[in-house]
């Protein structure tokens, strides 16, 4: 046999091998998985499957029904949303909710830049020491922090009537006050939540280069020509996160509301209005529906703010 006749060609070969490879189906990628990895993606489906996916599509369900734990469930279609845009205390939630966020984040994000401005100043173990200082409130559980926030707020007895009262001051009802109460939960979560802002921007200004510094300092800029110029637009990324996540936290908020109420429905939120409904008046058809359009006006809030304020993510 000719020699010329059993090998094959090699451009034959090499094409053949440049060929694309044909896509494979799902179950053909299953079978050549990592088992390990088919384990934990698993966990993870089931996870978020029960957590998230089946309460979520629970409370869809129940938005369009009446339920109260003891009857069956009457289909009512979307008469729960509307009941929401003609009840009054709805729209009193809503606009306790607004103050709060708006107060809670304007001063929170104010007092967590200048604190982190301080902290960029300070180098070496003391900068750690106000760091762990400032942080402790983000890390302790937030029942032992209002209980102790109640404790400081009593009308008699109470720290704060007791440094009140030494220099002169009438002492004030705080909690027990219409006009107080909402502050004073303000205020506890400002202190609460400073510190963990205050990491997060003192790492963005860390990250600042800082030959942009010392160009400014050789152009004779002054120190708050130089945050307004410099540091505010190079950190602008972590002031959005900060901003859009404290949206999210403080409309969700609900410890403090509960555990710290004040009189009537002076301290009554969007949440623990969907808690009442559900679980105090068993109206858990109407309370579905308020929840509900709180997830709506979160997500257009957040689409909103991300949309509004693109930003580049790198220096």
């Amino acid at each position: 046999m000719n020699q010329t006749e059993t090998i094959k060609p090699p451009q034959i070969t090499r094409a053949r091998a440049l060929q694309p490879a044909k896509k494979q189906g799902i179950l053909w990628r299953l079978r050549h998985s990592s088992p390990l990895a088919l384990i934990f993606a698993a966990a993870v489906i089931i996870f978020y499957g029960t957590v998230f996916i089946y309460p979520f599509g629970t409370a869809i369900w129940l938005s369009f029904h009446n339920w109260d734990f003891l009857t069956d469930a009457v289909f009512v279609g979307t008469r729960n949303f509307s009941k929401a845009l003609s009840d009054q205390y709805f729209w009193q939630a809503l606009k306790t909710t607004i103050l709060f966020s708006a107060v809670e984040i304007t001063v929170a994000v104010a007092l967590a830049m200048l604190l982190a401005l301080a902290y960029s100043h300070v180098r070496g173990k003391l900068q750690n020491f106000f760091l762990i200082i400032y942080y402790l409130p983000v890390v302790t559980p937030t029942v032992a922090s209002v209980f102790l926030w109640r404790w400081l707020y009593r009308s008699t007895g109470g720290t704060l009537n007791a440094v009140l009262g030494s220099i002169g001051i009438p002492q004030q009802p705080f909690l027990g006050s219409a006009n107080q109460a909402l502050w004073c939960i303000t205020v506890m979560v400002i202190w609460a939540n400073v510190g963990g802002a205050a990491v997060l921007f003192l790492a963005g200004i860390n990250d600042v280069p800082e030959s942009l510094y010392e160009a400014a300092r050789l152009d004779g800029a002054g120190f708050w020509q130089t945050f307004f110029k410099i540091t505010l637009p190079m950190i602008r990324p972590v002031l959005i996160y900060q901003v859009v996540v404290s949206v999210i936290g403080t409309v969700q908020m609900f410890e403090p509301f509960f555990l710290m109420s004040g009189p009537g429905f002076s301290t009554r939120t969007l949440s623990l209005y969907t808690y009442q409904l559900g679980f105090q008046t068993l109206n858990l058809g109407y309370g579905a529906a308020v929840s509900l359009i709180i997830f709506v006006l979160l997500l257009f809030a957040t689409v909103f703010q991300l949309q509004r304020w693109q930003v580049n993510w790198e220096h």
